[in-house]
């Protein structure tokens, strides 16, 4: 699924209004009417009391014709007019004179003169100040506003996108944001839903198709994707009835150290749960009877150190190697990646200490092979690119990196992304459940075992991360986010492949 901008977003909505021949009011009206059943469906009942804020644009005639069919239909309703313009938008205006001349309820207009309203703690606010298109910061008397509705525990919901957020950059300390338990969104996601900066005020997000044009979806241009489970079908090759295990790969992972072992171990049963062919593992020796016992089914490759990785030259060809997990930074380890790295002829995947070697070395980065994927979390991440003021400087230092080592980037975050020079793709499966000891280690082994199947690198890192993120989901609904651990994610991603297979 496409992420688009707030141009391509109105050039979108003007295509679909040519192409189905209504007007721009026909098109609000059924935003705002699939948004109302949203609505109402979650409602306990027609006594609670909904205040709706509606700016003067088009999103504030989404949130006039909401309040209309909530009347309409014997909810109660005030409606609070936020004018920080003279001006109405002409669907606005029409959806204003509907909502005076066809129903009771209260209708009262807000200025920068007039005294912020008071509000219940069991009010309903629905959020429809301003939408896409905001650039610059809303009025000091908007902000009071939203600042008030944000120190008290309404429910709330927001109509397409919480008023105060930007959709292409950051807000100052100083700015406020609509903060929102649900966020009702038109047709696409939007970048900023999933960026860390503006966690606190999105909630839970339904996107709602509204029917806008798909031809003209599919002729749009966009760098950014929202990777779910339909876009990931089309990622997903079949296996073959008559294959062999030689037919999907022979992955190797190299990792441990004398107190890390079960980084390792973790990283090869996720990798062998990918439908990989052969998982070799070579790790310290002390390790082997715990591999073994965890893990039968893994061949081990002979290491000469009992405490740490040595470097060795495989005598077989390995699909995929995956280098990191739990190796330490000690100057054993740092030699053996070095090794590693010059001599590997095909990408690597490249994880958790590998990767603080490589950001402490930096000569490093130039023997990283071409189309690696890099896994970073956001401290490895820092380390690694230098630090950011806000999410989106962080983004283009990601893609800069990418771009001049020609390098996949696989940031896990809440949304975790996958960047490849200017393309980016955004996860949308996980919970903060995963955020737990080995979750990372588990994601590195099921990369590695898709690159090894043949994936490209981008396809292995892009579907290892939904499918990782979508078995924490699925093991947190079975037990708990609280309960999850790194070994329940690897024994969920048998359900998540299923899922891809409905």
């Amino acid at each position: 699924m496409k992420i688009l901008s707030a141009s391509q977003l109105a050039d979108l909505d003007s295509f679909s209004c040519k192409e189905q021949r209504i007007s721009s009011w026909e098109l609000m009206e059924r935003a705002a009417g699939l948004a109302y059943e949203e609505i109402s469906s979650s409602l306990e009942s027609t006594s609670q009391m909904i205040k709706v804020l509606a700016g003067p644009g088009n999103n504030g005639g989404d949130g006039l014709a909401i309040a209309y069919f909530l009347a309409r239909d014997g909810f109660d309703v005030e409606v609070y007019l936020v004018n920080f313009t003279s001006s109405r938008s002409d669907d606005n205006q029409k959806n204003l004179v509907r909502l005076k001349n066809q129903s009771k309820c209260k209708i009262e207009d807000i200025d920068e003169d007039s005294k912020v309203p008071s509000f219940n703690s069991n009010d309903i606010i629905i959020d429809s100040i301003f939408g896409v298109g905001l650039n610059r910061p809303m009025p000091e008397f908007v902000q009071k506003l939203i600042k008030s509705v944000n120190k008290h525990s309404f429910k709330t919901i927001a109509i397409d996108i919480p008023s105060g957020m930007y959709m292409d950059k950051s807000i100052n300390e100083d700015e406020q944001v609509f903060k929102s338990d649900l966020t009702l969104t038109f047709q696409t996601p939007k970048l900023s839903f999933y960026l860390p900066d503006y966690s606190d005020f999105i909630g839970e997000v339904k996107i709602i198709d509204i029917g806008l044009s798909q031809k003209r979806l599919s002729e749009i241009s966009s760098e950014f994707t929202f990777v779910d489970l339909n876009f990931t079908k089309t990622l997903y090759q079949l296996r073959s009835r008559f294959s062999h295990k030689g037919t999907y790969g022979h992955a190797v992972l190299i990792g441990g150290s004398r107190l890390m072992l079960g980084s390792v171990i973790l990283s090869s049963k996720s990798c062998m749960r990918s439908g990989v062919g052969k998982t070799s593992v070579l790790m310290p020796s002390r390790g082997y009877s715990a591999l073994i016992q965890h893990l039968p089914e893994a061949m081990i490759i002979e290491n000469t150190s009992e405490e740490f990785i040595s470097y060795k030259k495989l005598d077989f060809n390995a699909d995929a190697i995956g280098i990191g997990v739990g190796i330490g930074t000690s100057k054993d380890a740092l030699k053996a990646l070095s090794n590693w790295l010059e001599n590997s002829k095909q990408p690597l995947v490249i994880d958790a200490d590998a990767l603080n070697l490589i950001a402490e070395h930096k000569a490093l980065q130039r023997q990283i092979p071409k189309k690696s994927i890099l896994t970073p979390h956001p401290g490895e991440l820092r380390r690694l690119i230098g630090s950011w003021k806000d999410d989106f400087e962080k983004l283009e230092k990601i893609k800069n990196f990418s771009t001049k080592h020609d390098v996949i980037i696989l940031g896990k975050d809440a949304f975790s992304l996958c960047v490849y020079k200017n393309k980016v793709f955004v996860n949308s499966t996980g919970n903060s459940g995963m955020a737990t000891a080995g979750s990372g280690d588990v994601l590195t082994g099921l990369v590695t075992g898709l690159l090894a199947q043949g994936y490209s690198s981008l396809n292995a890192a892009t579907i290892g991360m939904f499918l990782h993120g979508m078995a924490g989901d699925l093991a947190a609904k079975e037990t708990s986010q609280e309960s999850l651990i790194a070994s329940d994610i690897t024994n969920h991603l048998g359900y998540s492949f299923s899922k891809l297979k409905d």
